[in-house]
């Protein structure tokens, strides 16, 4: 058999696997999973926006890991999961800071936002530089979160989701190990900002 042919029905079998979507895990870190339903998108969600949509200042806290499904040799080390949850937070505030107030401290009319990265993939690089096996995505990283928002006070929780993305094959961020999760979750940060930008 033309060994063309096997590496190409090879990517095709691996690009079914690795893209397939995650099955969403409950670990725990959210205040309350009732709310949460599912979204085209194969994402659980819960919004109130009239609520959020009251709030204008946010403590950010630190995002933490929840990792479920990843196998401890396969883990990254506690430096680059400091990176990573500091690339995270930080994502968050850039997003959200030029028409929202970040705070420290509770008090009414103040919202937390809670994150944990609960799975995440490496991108790989090697495969990443080749078209055929970048285009078939069985390179790209990605990572998987619960969210949520919470009144400071009172402990509502106003929205939460748990969701879980691949990085994109078209772009270039697959070329960096932890590139394609970073990617993901500048995305995520840009969404959440667009959704109070949508409730305000």
């Amino acid at each position: 058999m033309n060994r063309l042919f096997v590496f190409f029905i090879i990517i095709a079998l691996s690009a079914m696997t690795s893209c397939a979507e995650k099955t969403l895990q409950r670990t725990g870190f959210l205040s309350t999973y009732a709310r949460l339903g599912s979204t085209p998108e194969g994402n659980l969600r819960y919004i109130n926006r009239d609520r959020l949509g009251s709030y204008s200042k946010f403590i950010i806290e630190p995002v933490v890991f929840r990792l479920y499904n990843v196998p401890v040799g396969k883990r990254p080390d506690t430096r680059t999961r400091t990176e990573l949850s500091n690339y995270m937070h930080q994502a968050i505030v850039k997003a959200i800071q030029e028409r929202y107030t970040v705070v420290s401290q509770p008090a009414p009319q103040v919202a937390r936002v809670r994150v944990a990265i609960t799975d995440i993939d490496k991108s790989v690089s090697s495969l990443n530089v080749l078209p055929a096996s970048k285009l078939s995505g069985i390179g790209l990283g990605g990572v998987s979160m619960e969210a949520e928002v919470v009144d400071t006070i009172t402990g509502e929780q106003i929205g939460a989701v748990i969701q879980s993305k691949k990085g994109k094959r078209v772009s270039a961020a697959g070329l960096n190990e932890w590139g394609d999760a970073q990617a993901v979750m500048d995305e995520w940060a840009q969404r959440f900002r667009k959704l109070l930008d949508e409730t305000h």
